[in-house]
C-alpha cells in the first residue's frame, strides 16, 4: 500500500519488519512471494490497497510458532492503525523470550550447559 500512497512511516516499517521476520524464520532460503512474478507482487499490493479480499499473504514459515505468525499477520493489517507499534512488538517478544535458554533445547558439542541462577526479589 505504501507503494501506491507514497508515504512512509513507522507503520509502513512495521509491515517491512514482519517480512524481515519471515525471511529470518525461513533462514533466508526462501524469497517472499517467490511463486509470483514482479507484476503479480505489484498487483497483490493493489489488492491490499483496494481491500477487495483477493490479497495473498506470505505463508507461515516451517516451525514458526502460531503466536509469532499471528503477530506477523497483525503487522500486515491493511489498516495501519491496527498494526502494532514497535514498542508493543518489543514487549511481546520479551514476554515470549522470558526464561528461554537455548541450552535447554539442545546440547552443543563441547559446550556444557551453564547453571541457572535466580535472583530473589526483595
Amino acid at each position: 500500500m505504501v507503494y501506491f500512497q507514497g508515504k512512509f512511516s513507522s507503520k509502513s516499517d512495521i509491515w517491512a519488519y514482519a517480512v524481515t521476520v519471515w525471511e529470518i524464520l525461513t533462514f533466508a532460503r526462501e524469497q517472499p512471494f517467490s511463486a509470483m512474478t514482479d507484476e503479480q507482487v505489484i498487483e497483490n499490493c493493489g489488492h491490499f490497497y483496494r481491500n477487495d479480499h483477493q490479497e495473498v499473504y506470505l505463508p507461515p514459515p516451517s516451525n514458526c510458532p502460531k503466536e509469532i505468525f499471528d503477530l506477523m499477520l497483525e503487522c500486515w493489517n491493511r489498516d495501519e492503525v491496527q498494526r502494532p507499534a514497535f514498542r508493543e512488538i518489543h514487549m511481546f517478544m520479551q514476554r515470549k523470550n522470558m526464561g528461554y535458554n537455548p541450552m535447554d533445547e539442545q546440547h552443543f558439542p563441547g559446550v556444557e550447559p551453564q547453571p541457572q541462577f535466580s535472583v530473589p526479589v526483595v
